[in-house]
């Protein structure tokens, strides 16, 4: 019975590393220097999330709090403004959201979501799959300098600050909504859509600063 709990916290914590991975170097950002601290939020992160799963049936729920300790993980150790921490985390969130969408895909085509969860191969697989697809998009992007680099310290307008805010605390609450229908495509156009509406954003500011 330790496996699967083990388990559980190995693999999420190689997915939550993967993610946090994508957020930065979407952003240009180096993750190595702040590897350690999100190992330990990861864990920190997994270990919640296990009890959710497994003791309240809350797994829905689980992805917002998720990105909520990744904005706070930002915002104190990288040192990001909390509502960059936000955009950040949303995007790059989203977009291995997509990602592992994808394989799901056209790993497993239409098996049902149930059959990748507690403690199965077939979930532990994706996870690989999706961490290792992950961290090799971030490296590609961090090598090849693809990506954003906005200036962090621009978001000054109250008005523009609160739209951004408000569309952060959308997306988190959607999320729920979404996930709790466990519906593949569903999730994966939302996801998309979100993902892109920043990175357009992100776009625009840093076309904006210069």
């Amino acid at each position: 019975m330790l496996l699967e709990p083990l388990g559980f916290l190995f693999f999420s914590t190689l997915e939550g590393v993967a993610v946090f991975a994508l957020i930065l170097s979407i952003f240009k950002v180096r993750m190595t220097p702040y590897l350690w601290q999100a190992i330990f939020v990861n864990l920190i992160m997994n270990l919640q999330s296990y009890l959710l799963r497994e003791e309240f049936s809350l797994s829905y729920v689980v992805p917002v709090i998720n990105m909520l300790l990744f904005i706070f993980l930002l915002a104190t150790v990288v040192k990001i403004p909390i509502v960059w921490s936000g955009i950040m985390t949303v995007t790059g969130y989203f977009a291995y959201a997509v990602i592992q969408s994808v394989l799901l895909k056209a790993m497993f085509g239409n098996l049902p979501i149930s059959e990748l969860q507690n403690g199965s191969l077939k979930g532990y697989l994706l996870q690989v799959v999706s961490a290792a697809t992950g961290l090799l998009i971030s490296f590609i992007l961090y090598r090849k300098e693809i990506g954003f680099s906005p200036n962090f310290k621009k978001l000054k307008f109250k008005e523009e600050y609160g739209i951004v805010i408000t569309l952060i605390i959308l997306s988190l609450i959607s999320t729920s909504i979404v996930l709790y229908y466990s519906e593949v495509w569903l999730s994966m156009i939302f996801f998309a859509l979100v993902s892109g509406f920043f990175i357009y954003y992100a776009v625009g500011k840093e076309y904006r600063d210069d």
